[in-house]
């Protein structure tokens, strides 16, 4: 009797273990290929989506700009062909992993702007007041900045870092784990039925709790408290939040179909054998 129950009690702690890695498997491979990965981050925010939405929004603050000013908005709009948006998005999420500016905002894009302006005006033979078109590019880098370049980014460059290194590590560990404590329920149940049961039923407990806390995370909005600058950037790493649980989701809902699966098929062979 203290035989059974101490392997009941073993056979209930390799099933908590195995519950617990496969969460931590499905959440670390997800990560691994997504929020750990530099690479993932920077294709994020060069999508021609989101060189689009700059742009607009670019036209957009420009013909502000150009109604306080003497000056036409497709003069600062300019900037558009001259540095490439997708191509100034790809700088700026690139620089968040090294010395450079990611704000993307300097003297050399005042001066360009403020050359712009006054070949337009020469060329028309507007007057004007040098230290009126240098507030107007200084104001033309600046919105430049507020919405192609990179700001509050809050060390998440060494965030990434950290969990490149963290998350594969985790992937391997659980594992380990998972591939140790499976047989070890089936064989402490003597591949009966009872053990086979118990140990997906570790797979499927892991599973269906990762789908559950996802769920609730994703409709809690986790991940909502970013301070990202511009608002275009931000909605962006919350859509790839949201993205990112929903793909753990999804393989979750999976392999727990998979585990109830494998306990019916079970289930039908050892009947057939009895």
């Amino acid at each position: 009797m203290k035989l059974n129950v101490s392997r009941k009690i073993i056979s209930v702690i390799f099933q908590l273990a195995v519950a617990i890695c496969t969460a931590i498997f499905l959440i670390s491979v997800v990560m691994t290929f997504t929020a750990s990965d530099e690479n993932f981050f920077i294709n994020q925010f060069t999508s021609q989506k989101m060189a689009k939405a700059c742009d607009e929004q670019l036209n957009m603050k420009y013909e502000a700009l150009s109604s306080e000013t003497s000056i036409p908005a497709r003069v600062f709009e300019r900037v558009e062909e001259d540095y490439p948006t997708d191509e100034a998005l790809r700088q700026a999420a690139l620089s968040v992993f090294s010395e450079e500016n990611e704000t993307l905002y300097s003297e050399v894009k005042v001066s360009y702007f403020y050359e712009l302006s006054i070949e337009y005006l020469d060329g028309n033979e507007i007057p004007y007041e040098k230290e009126d078109i240098k507030r107007a590019a200084e104001k033309a880098a600046k919105i430049y900045s507020e919405t192609v370049g990179l700001h509050n980014m809050g060390g998440i460059d060494s965030r990434i870092a950290k969990f490149s290194n963290v998350f594969p590590k985790l992937t391997l560990a659980s594992l380990i784990i998972i591939a140790a404590c499976l047989p070890s329920i089936m064989v402490m149940y003597k591949r009966k039925k009872s053990g086979y049961f118990a140990s997906i039923s570790g797979v499927f407990t892991g599973a269906a709790a990762t789908a559950f806390a996802s769920i609730l995370l994703l409709i809690f909005n986790m991940g909502g408290s970013y301070t990202i600058l511009p608002v275009v950037h931000r909605s962006l790493m919350l859509t790839t939040t949201m993205t990112e649980f929903l793909i753990i989701i999804f393989f979750s809902l999976i392999l727990a179909t998979g585990s109830v699966s494998i306990m019916r098929l079970v289930d039908k062979k050892i009947q057939e054998d009895d």
